[in-house]
């Protein structure tokens, strides 16, 4: 059985000369590294098959394990690996050098690199060449867990080529290409059913074991001193590269560990509804400790929606305080801050982006040393983050902060859309409020229209009568007679009641304005003037004064109208019981809600006031605080209707006690 192993081994390294010249070739322009080592395999294989042999004649009892058996399926257990090298020598010498890097599994990178490891290589190559099926399953499942091994009748042989692999390997004998740790054989030993100390005194006579077989067979290999110091030298490369591969990963593990700690350091001083600016100043003072002091600034987007693309680039200091902020007008041909790749070129980013930002990054010590870092989202990069680092922590380290950054930032903006959205929310429910209550006031007013035309109408016939025969009553009857000053009384009451119907014909049928150029300023002083004229020389209280700050010189009004109204609020604020004065004021200021130019005309008084009911229906028909048969309650509604004939609107403003203020404003658009 050996010799005709040996001879088909021998057929198989002549098929495989032109592979290996074809290896040679590519390794003189590769650059991945030596490849797979042929001595090193050969080497290897023949240890596996002696420690075999070995374990199988120490059990002589065990009708599982043949020593003939035993060395053929440990000398062909790794067939696999020559197969890969023959047909995929570039592929498989990856696999192989990725492997020794990493110091990790061969079956692992073969898969990865290739799409199959050469347990199952080894396996069809055996099923080609018709070989029996125990060294099948052996060239398949050595090295597999016991606990997971098929229910096959050589299950004892298939564990044992394994444990004589761990054996050669943790002795450093040859090269396997599967550099992962070996695991202590102890435990693997009993649940094979083999003496431990059976297994220890094997492998203590293995190096001579091995060199004696290897001559036998025609290896050329050094004698047994110079391989101890070999197999030695090579235990010692291993360790050196172990504790390299551990270095390097403890290295990588501090920089994750800082980066963790930033993460949890960041969210643990996020709080409740911060906005976008607060959230960026947070990623500033998280990068500073992190990545270093530095030059430091944050570019964030405005939110797709807005009608114009703005940048919002925020500057820091060393430490991550905040500096200045700008606010850039992106023009349409700008990049989309959030369409930005992390994983394009730092330099090629800036590029894109210095035209518009250079004035705004002067304050780095050098242009050429800032980088962009973007900070992303669920849908792209929320914000960038300016920096002047040349070296940054490990990228995939580096992408759980710059996600928890840009996820905040996100998160803050959606925010502030929020609260945007319910104060647009609040401003239309106010709005619609406004709206509905004008709406019922209209309606109100349209009932009172419709009423007082038909009450106008059916009045004023009756009306005339009693006025004309109360006049002729009065002066048929003696002069200062009891019946005289009756009949002069019916004669005032229905003057009264002709006043009411006027007002209610106002109702009825709104005027619309004759408007004319008038200079409002001398219109105001005419007023006030025919105001202090009929109160005639009293020097009581209230005096009205009269400021003028600003006014056109001449816009279209009806001169009646606005003078009627304007009266109306003067002697409602000469009615109020004001301690000192009434005041008056005239300017121009964005008024309406529009906030359009307009004239201003402010009375005001120190009177009574009113309370929240009375000046919420002030401008109700017929609504009068003061006692029954004093008012009508039509002043204020008048005033109103006339001044909202003209585009403007009053404006009531009290609190009891503290007098009123009555604030006209008329649109200065209807200027002359």
């Amino acid at each position: 059985a050996v010799r005709n192993v040996v001879l088909s081994l021998s057929v198989f390294e002549v098929f495989d000369r032109p592979a290996a010249a074809r290896r040679e070739r590519d390794a003189a322009t590769a650059s991945d590294g030596p490849g797979f080592d042929r001595p090193g395999f050969w080497t290897h294989s023949l240890a596996v098959a002696v420690a075999a042999e070995a374990i199988a004649q120490a059990h002589p009892g065990d009708d599982e394990l043949a020593p003939d058996q035993a060395f053929v399926c440990g000398l062909l257990h790794d067939l696999g690996k020559l197969a890969l090298d023959l047909v995929l020598p570039k592929a498989f010498g990856r696999a192989v050098d990725l492997a020794r890097a990493n110091r990790g599994s061969l079956a692992e990178y073969e898969r990865r690199v290739i799409g199959m490891d050469h347990h199952t290589a080894g396996k069809r190559l055996a099923e080609q060449w018709g070989l029996p099926l125990r060294v099948q399953d052996c060239l398949w499942l050595h090295g597999a867990p016991p606990d997971t091994m098929p229910d096959v009748p050589h299950r004892r042989l298939v564990g044992l080529i394994g444990l004589a692999d761990l054996l050669v390997r943790r002795h450093h004998l040859g090269d396997s290409g599967n550099h992962s740790l070996p695991a202590d054989p102890g435990p693997l030993c009993r649940e094979l059913g083999f003496d431990p100390a059976v297994v220890d005194r094997v492998c203590a006579e293995l190096v001579p074991a091995f060199e004696e077989r290897a001559q036998a067979m025609g290896f050329d290999q050094p004698p047994t001193q110079e391989l101890f110091l070999g197999s030695i030298q090579s235990a010692n490369q291993a360790l050196g590269k172990l504790n390299s591969q551990l270095e390097r990963r403890s290295r990588v593990s501090a920089a994750q560990s800082r980066v963790l700690e930033a993460v949890a350091s960041f969210h643990g001083a996020a709080t409740p509804g911060q906005s976008v600016q607060d959230v960026l100043d947070e990623v500033a003072l998280s990068a500073a400790p992190l990545l270093g002091e530095g030059f430091y600034a944050l570019l964030y987007p405005s939110a797709p929606s807005s009608a114009i693309t703005t940048w919002t680039f925020r500057r820091y200091a060393v430490d991550g305080t905040p500096t200045g902020t700008n606010i850039i007008e992106a023009p349409p041909q700008a990049p989309d801050l959030r369409a930005i790749d992390a994983e394009q070129p730092a330099g090629m980013n800036l590029l894109g982006l210095l035209p518009w930002i250079a004035d705004d990054v002067v304050d780095a010590p050098d242009l050429r040393s800032v980088r962009l870092l973007p900070l992303p989202c669920a849908w792209g990069s929320s914000a960038i983050l300016l920096h002047d680092r040349q070296t940054l922590p490990p990228a995939q380290a580096l992408s759980a902060l710059t996600h928890a950054w840009g996820s905040a930032v996100a998160c803050a903006a959606q925010h502030d859309g929020a609260r945007r959205l319910g104060e647009q929310l609040a401003e239309s429910n106010r709005a619609l409020a406004e709206a509905q209550d004008r709406l019922l006031r209209q309606e109100s007013l349209a009932r009172v229209g419709e009423m007082a035309a038909g009450a106008a109408h059916e009045m004023n016939n009756p009306l005339a009568v009693i006025s004309g025969r109360s006049q002729l009553l009065a002066m048929s009857l003696p002069p200062g007679s009891k019946e005289q000053q009756s009949a002069e009384q019916i004669v005032r009451e229905s003057h009264r009641l002709s006043d009411l119907i006027t007002g209610l014909h106002l109702f009825a049928e709104p005027p619309q304005p004759d408007r004319k150029p008038v200079d409002p300023g001398k219109l105001i002083h005419r007023v006030v003037g025919e105001l202090r004229q009929a109160r005639g020389k009293r020097r009581d209280p209230p005096e009205i004064t009269l400021q003028i700050r600003d006014a056109p010189q001449a816009m279209l009004l009806d001169t009646e109208q606005i003078s009627r109204s304007l009266t109306e609020l003067l002697l409602n604020a000469v009615q109020a019981n004001p301690k000192t004065m009434v005041a008056v004021s005239v300017y121009t200021k964005p008024s309406g809600p529009r906030d359009t130019p307009a004239l201003v005309i402010e009375v005001r008084d120190d009177g009574d006031g009113m309370d929240a009911h009375t000046l919420a229906h002030a401008t109700d028909p017929f609504f009068s605080a003061k006692p029954a048969g004093r008012q009508v309650g039509l002043g204020l509604s008048r005033a109103q209707q006339l001044v909202q004939a003209h585009s403007g609107g009053l404006d009531l403003g009290s609190e009891p006690g503290h007098g009123c203020t009555a604030t006209v404003w008329l649109p200065i658009g209807a200027m002359v």
